[in-house]
């Protein structure tokens, strides 16, 4: 290649640089491509034109620009990282590692590659190397938020309630920015643990910068039915409700809470509103229940034989037919029942 080629490759590579920098990636690809022409070797070029398909999700086309540098330098670590950041937008983690791991021999401390790592092995189940990965990247940038992160839902997957909090509690006292999700999380490891009033405060925190979020709503809702107050756990279920008319199992919930605060003519509603959703046996059964403590016993079991029609063996269905007739005193009725169960 005579020296103006390469002085006119070496400019277009800057040039798809500034670009790509600057976010002009279908342009930084036409003069990548232009640079491509000249020289098609060229490891600044072909990763440059790499990291431009990565960033519009050209990831398979990313992947080949890579590993044509790795061909001809296989310590090259830019084309070893963007190699595996391409398989991870594949949806390829265990393609992925193997480039990361390579990197991280010549590149060993940078932790930003770690968590990647780790982030795949998680995603493959494989929670031991996930866990020393997060813990590696830890060791170098402590209060790493994506490490944290990473690991405290490693921890709050497998129920590690009192790791997951260490890591998401760690993470929450730098982050200025409150996050919403954290501080969720949190309040749902805390209502696991029955630690309502503990809960209820990140929720509300929650609250205060995210008033719609459904999930510190329903943590609200569900803390308040664990300290038996039933009232206001209706209150912030229902907020859900409003944005979300087809949860379907949150109007049952809702239904059967109304039930235990004696608000039938609601609690009809709510188990209406299910069934409009679609059918559901737990909003059927809950009308034979409002049916029952209201006195209209044929009713209620006409609605357990509703049930029964959608599912003829379904021993709760049966199980509530028997106790309805028993206080009705249709004992034949409430045998029958009973002789069914016995014989699945």
């Amino acid at each position: 290649m005579s020296g103006i080629s390469k002085k006119a490759v070496i400019e277009l590579s800057k040039k798809g640089s500034r670009l790509f920098r600057s976010g002009q990636l279908e342009e930084a690809e036409k003069v990548y491509l232009e640079a491509k022409e000249i020289d098609e070797d060229n490891p600044y070029v072909l990763s440059g034109l790499g990291d431009v398909y990565r960033k519009l999700n050209r990831f398979a086309e990313s992947g080949a620009q890579y590993d044509a540098v790795l061909k001809s330098d296989p310590n090259n670590i830019f084309a070893l990282r963007g190699a595996g950041d391409a398989r991870r937008g594949m949806k390829q983690p265990l393609q992925a590692i193997p480039y990361w791991l390579r990197y991280l021999e010549i590149n060993e401390k940078d932790s930003h590659v770690m968590v990647r790592i780790a982030d795949a092995y998680h995603k493959m189940n494989d929670i031991d190397n996930a866990i020393d990965f997060y813990e590696q990247s830890l060791d170098i940038k402590p209060y790493d938020p994506f490490a944290l992160l990473g690991l405290g839902n490693v921890y709050y997957a497998q129920h590690d309630d009192q790791k997951a909090l260490e890591c998401f509690e760690r993470l929450l006292s730098k982050n200025s920015s409150h996050n919403v999700v954290l501080m969720t999380m949190i309040g749902n490891i805390y209502r696991r643990r029955k630690e309502f009033d503990r809960a209820v405060d990140y929720y509300q925190n929650a609250l205060e910068l995210d008033p719609l979020n459904n999930f510190a709503l329903f943590g609200m809702g569900d803390c308040c039915r664990g300290q038996l107050n039933m009232e206001k756990a209706v209150f912030w279920w229902e907020k859900i409700l409003d944005q979300e008319p087809e949860n379907q199992s949150l109007w049952t919930r809702v239904g059967d809470a109304l039930v235990s605060l004696e608000r039938f003519d609601d609690a009809v509603r709510h188990y209406h509103s299910s069934l409009k959703v679609g059918h559901d046996l737990y909003a059927i059964l809950g009308l034979a229940k409002v049916a029952k403590k209201q006195g209209d016993f044929d009713k209620a079991c006409y609605h357990c034989e509703q049930a029964l029609e959608v599912d003829i063996d379904n021993i709760r269905a049966l199980e509530e037919l028997a106790r309805i007739c028993d206080e009705a005193g249709y004992t034949e009725k409430a045998e029958q029942a009973r002789d069914r169960i016995s014989r699945l």
